[in-house]
């Protein structure tokens, strides 16, 4: 009994030691973040009469960088250097996350509702379909943001290439914090729809774009 007592007594000692060497459980810091499509305002304002609407545009299936397949945010802090957050995480794939954002850019700025991500509907055949690579995309040690990608437009009936390009943008931070820097990856993505959104119109009035 007196040995029950004292192992006891040991235990509940080495607790409070540890305890108060900082060794017991430490509190869940991680904080999670996701991208944002174009406000409102923004997306009144480049919307004009010309737009194709009531077309149906078709997304194929994003390629995405492998480093990028990881729920914590990647900071590039030099050309071959990348680093892992520790804390600051992304709330969902962020290959899922910017698919779904392009897609509601695009149709706010087309104002075309019938944005199809693949595979779509065997009853629904796209008038135009993108394709896009994305080759870079992740914030400096600034928490300025950055995006290289490869997309083209395709024409859905005949699966030809109506134009192809390789886009690059960078969007500063207003404040060297994970927030900003979730904004301006958010509005790199927003560069994007943009020009791809200039690319359809010129495509479907007929203009080479």
């Amino acid at each position: 009994m007196t040995g029950l007592i004292a192992a006891l007594a040991f235990g509940l000692l080495s607790l409070s030691f540890a305890g108060c060497l900082g060794l017991g459980p430490k509190p869940d810091r991680s904080r999670f973040f996701t991208l944002a499509s174009l406000p409102l305002a923004d997306e009144a304002g480049v919307k004009g009469s010309n737009e194709p609407s009531g077309v149906l545009i078709g997304i194929r299936p994003l390629k995405f960088p492998g480093y990028l397949d990881r729920q914590e945010i990647v900071i590039r802090s030099d050309q071959n250097r990348l680093e892992i957050s520790e804390n600051d995480r992304w709330a969902e794939p962020l290959e899922e996350n910017f698919a779904r954002v392009l897609s509601q850019d695009l149709a706010a700025l087309l104002r075309a509702d019938r944005i199809i991500a693949f595979p779509w509907p065997s009853n629904l055949k796209p008038k135009y379909q993108i394709d896009i690579e994305v080759l870079r995309f992740e914030a400096n040690s600034a928490r300025d943001a950055g995006l290289l990608a490869r997309w083209g437009v395709i024409d859905g009936g005949t699966g030809k290439p109506l134009s192809f390009r390789e886009s690059r943008f960078t969007r500063a931070a207003k404040e060297k914090t994970a927030d900003a820097m979730a904004a301006a990856l958010s509005e790199t993505v927003g560069d994007l729809s943009r020009e791809m959104a200039d690319t359809i119109r010129a495509i479907d009035g007929g203009k080479q774009p």
